[in-house]
Formats: structure tokens, C-alpha cells, sequence
């Protein structure tokens, strides 16, 4: 996939991205009622505080995803940040899952949606020496 292709279809996940983000793990996280974390089959914790902050955390990273999306070329170190963070992610759930069981779906549907964002922003993620010729295509058209 040549450059330009690659950032057209990098500014593509990362949309998907934010949106999966905010809508499934950021916004229920932070600000949800029981009743509505329940649909999710999360229990809310006697102590939420934890959750609130994870929820928080995830609210910071749609407005990172949405920095990178304006110029994925000049941010391509949150795009960077992105593999690590969503392999770390895919790497945990996977382990809790064998090691101690998870029978929540959306855990195991977030597991799947991680490892597959770590390959796409792996794959997609410009590189020094492609950032002028995709710049330029991307900004001709």
C-alpha cells in the first residue's frame, strides 16, 4: 500500500477508533449509572473511583485520537503510543482470560478490538521517510 493510501486509511481507524472509545469505553466508564453499566455486564464497584479514572483516562485518548487524525504525520508518536498501548491492552485482557477466566462478551469483544487496532496502527503508522510524499498527496487532493 503506497503512502498516501496508507494515511487515508490510517485517518479511517482512527475515526473508528474514537468513536469505539468514547462511546464504548470512555463515556460509560466516566460517567454511567449502574443501570447502564449493567448493560454492558459490568457491576458497578462498591468504590467507582477507579473506574471513573479509567473512564477519564479514555476521554484523554479520544482527544489524542483526534489530534492524530488532524495530522497523522506531525502525530505520529500518539499513533506509536496507540500500538503499545492497545497490545498492553489485548496482552492483559488475554492473560486475565486464561490465567483467571473473564465471562463478561464485551471484555472479550474489547479483546478482539484492541488486537486489532495494534495491527492497523502498526501497519499504518507513517514512517520519517514517507511523511513528504504522503503529506503532499494527501494535501493535493
Amino acid at each position: 500500500m503506497n503512502a498516501p493510501a496508507k494515511l487515508v486509511w490510517l485517518k479511517r481507524t482512527l475515526i473508528v477508533k474514537i468513536i469505539i472509545v468514547a462511546l464504548m469505553w470512555g463515556l460509560p466508564s466516566l460517567l454511567a449509572p449502574a443501570s447502564v453499566l449493567k448493560l454492558f455486564g459490568v457491576v458497578m464497584p462498591a468504590d467507582p473511583f477507579f473506574l471513573r479514572i479509567f473512564g477519564a483516562v479514555q476521554c484523554g485518548l479520544v482527544y489524542l485520537y483526534w489530534l492524530a487524525y488532524q495530522d497523522p504525520i506531525k502525530n505520529r508518536d500518539i499513533i506509536r503510543y496507540a500500538v503499545i498501548d492497545n497490545t498492553l491492552s489485548f496482552l492483559t485482557i488475554l492473560g486475565v482470560g486464561l490465567t483467571t477466566g473473564i465471562a463478561n462478551p464485551t471484555v472479550w469483544v474489547s479483546c478482539v478490538l484492541v488486537a486489532l487496532f495494534a495491527v492497523a496502527f502498526w501497519y499504518l503508522t507513517p514512517q520519517k521517510s514517507e511523511a513528504p510524499l504522503a503529506s503532499a498527496a494527501y494535501t493535493a487532493k
